[in-house]
């Protein structure tokens, strides 16, 4: 069979992931199915792909068709195509697993099968993936048979597909002059022109009042000149069926009131954008993930379904009914001088209601690890941490005795934190399930880390730019992975 894929790497490696997933009694199936594809006595990458499409269950063959509307070349983030997914509705709960649990095992799957190729992984998982130019075409073809998407051009667009994508436009009022979709249900642009939407939402997006998914990342909404709107157009807001809002980078700077009229919504991706002012998310009883800096204060209601909040004030942290964030999953908390006069010190204890917490990020002025009560129970406290960060933090004591007990935490960061005066130990079996260790630019008087420690460490990065070198006691099985110091 081997020899029959023509010397192909890539036809070899999507055989070998459908091999991979079927028992060796169920591998002359296979074989029979691939002569009976042979012309002119090879096969091609396009055929290989049905075979192995042709496999996957319904759900799992709408996730891999989802990768065709990515342009060329392009590295997915993993988390917000889950997000998309689960808002387009091709995602359901399976037992005890969540939606985005589900989508993320089918993008492990699609990986393992060699459909997807994984370019980065963090604790294991799948961060940024990537599909071949060949797989990626014979998808588009599949996916034009079905009308599953319809990508923009100069020369031709849908008026029946339900998903519609802007890659590049050489017009900006291209967009404006079209006829409108009525079926759209989803509309993502990806490129890098600045303005080109702004007439666009004005006169188009009130006919478009089923739609789902909307991402409009990088843009600003302009119609005159370049100067963004500051707030998100009314428009938008009334898109009242909207599961998916991708904002990211578009210059906003608030959010109206009439945005409570997306009760549905269940991603707001406004990444890249600092609101100042109050924003008010009461209404929100869907949301599952909000993204976007709050420097302000946020207020958030029934927040039973939320997962994901980055990021959020120490003083808007503070005022939140903690007891309602059960569910939440990756935390960024965040200060900066624009909250001064309302920052509020925050020590571990502040999180012992986020059992299910994961990730876990503080960019605070300082931070204090707690009482000798809360140190000897953090594995109560946070028994499913994954992740740690601490960004530009004064630690005024040494945070390993607490950290290292830890139970699942894989991955711990300190950026630019001042530890003057600190000395930081690791003790033996310290850190039992720790990956990564990542010191940057840290002020450090002296680092001992035992013979016995962090035994899973894959990572070890130290890099200073920061005060003197510090003393150091290191096992000689790190050395070979310090960088810097």
């Amino acid at each position: 069979m081997v020899q029959k894929c023509d010397g192909l790497p890539l036809a070899i490696v999507v055989l070998a992931g459908l091999l991979s997933r079927k028992r060796p009694n169920e591998w002359h199936e296979v074989c029979a199915s691939f002569w009976r594809c042979l012309k002119d006595n090879s096969i091609h990458i396009s055929t290989v792909f049905d075979l192995s499409f042709n496999e996957l269950h319904y759900e799992l063959k709408l996730c891999f068709l989802y990768h065709s509307v990515f342009p060329e070349d392009y590295e997915i983030d993993v988390e917000k195509l889950i997000h998309i997914l689960v808002a387009e509705g091709f995602i359901q709960e399976d037992g005890e697993m969540i939606m985005e649990d589900v989508a993320r095992h089918y993008m492990e799957e699609l990986v393992d099968r060699s459909l997807v190729e994984a370019v980065r992984r963090e604790r294991g998982k799948v961060v940024f993936c990537r599909i071949h130019d060949l797989l990626r075409d014979v998808a588009i073809k599949k996916a034009k048979e079905i009308n599953f998407v319809n990508v923009y051009n100069e020369h031709h667009f849908s008026t029946t597909c339900r998903r519609e994508v802007v890659h590049h436009l050489m017009d900006n009022n291209y967009l404006c002059d079209r006829r409108v979709n009525k079926r759209m249900r989803s509309f993502l642009f990806f490129g890098d022109q600045k303005g080109m939407l702004g007439s666009y939402v004005k006169t188009t997006n009130l006919k478009l009042k089923l739609l789902k998914v909307l991402n409009l990342r990088g843009l600003l909404f302009d119609c005159e000149g370049y100067i963004p709107f500051m707030s998100l157009p009314d428009v938008i807001c009334e898109l009242i069926h909207l599961r998916y809002l991708g904002v990211a980078d578009t210059g906003l700077r608030h959010l109206p009131s009439l945005i409570s009229n997306l009760q549905f919504l269940q991603t707001l991706d406004a990444s890249g954008n600092r609101f100042e002012g109050m924003t008010d998310l009461r209404k929100f009883i869907s949301l599952r993930h909000l993204m976007g800096r709050f420097i302000g204060e946020l207020l958030i209601g029934d927040a039973v379904n939320l997962q994901t909040l980055r990021s959020i004030s120490s003083y808007s942290w503070s005022k939140l009914q903690h007891k309602l964030l059960k569910n939440l999953r990756d935390l960024e908390i965040y200060d900066s001088g624009y909250v001064e006069l309302t920052r509020v010190r925050l020590d571990l204890s502040s999180f012992s209601k986020l059992t299910n917490l994961r990730a876990l990020t503080l960019s605070l002025p300082t931070f204090k690890i707690s009482s000798e009560a809360v140190v000897f129970h953090m594995d109560v406290i946070f028994p499913s941490l994954e992740s740690l960060t601490f960004s530009g933090t004064s630690l005024e004591e040494d945070p390993m005795p607490a950290l290292q007990k830890l139970p699942r935490l894989e991955d711990l960061v300190l950026e630019e934190c001042d530890c003057s005066g600190v000395k930081m130990s690791i003790s033996a079996q310290g850190f039992a399930r720790l990956r990564k260790l990542a010191l940057f630019r840290v002020r450090l008087d002296e680092l001992w880390i035992e013979e016995e420690a962090m035994p899973s460490l894959m990572h070890l990065n130290l890099i200073n730019r920061l005060g003197p070198r510090p003393k150091m006691m290191i096992p000689d099985r790190f050395l070979a992975l310090v960088r810097g110091y």
